[in-house]
């Protein structure tokens, strides 16, 4: 089973949608692949936005609990893939490890959409949300195709 991992900076937000996400469709469409998330800076007392919840419910997945995961080498060396959301976070991830450079890229490199970075909506308005969320579900599936090629 392939280990995929989703990074972003809190692990609060982006890299949760995309996890949680791309657990539901994985296991909708009966494709073998675990899927995880964390931080950067993840730590656990960082609150959860009610709305990550909301959108995820509304994406059929039940009951969401999450607690901020900080990245550590252990997840990074457990993961045969591991997709961040922005160039700035793969950069910081090879840095601290760098024998994670060939497995590490860009989500939206992963789904085949050019360069670009999935913008960070902590704090930001639901309707913000809404369309980052957009964004990671279109990158998320195009990402499990490619998945599927391999």
């Amino acid at each position: 089973m392939k280990k995929v991992l989703f990074l972003c900076t809190g692990n609060t937000c982006r890299s949760v949608l995309a996890h949680f996400y791309a657990a539901k469709l994985a296991a909708d469409l009966k494709l073998p692949y675990k899927f995880s998330s964390a931080g950067l800076e993840a730590h656990k007392d960082i609150p959860q936005p009610k709305i990550v919840a909301d959108l995820l419910a509304k994406e059929g997945v039940k009951n969401f609990a999450h607690i901020p995961v900080p990245m550590t080498g252990k997840l990074v060396k457990s993961s045969d893939l591991i997709l961040t959301m922005t160039a700035a976070h793969k950069s910081e991830l090879i840095a601290r490890y760098p024998r994670a450079a060939k497995k590490t890229r860009t989500l939206i490199d992963y789904a085949g959409f050019g360069n670009g970075d999935i913008a960070d909506p902590y704090r930001r308005d639901d309707l913000f949300y809404f369309e980052v969320f957009k964004l990671i579900k279109s990158a998320v599936k195009a990402a499990l195709e490619n998945l599927k090629k391999k």
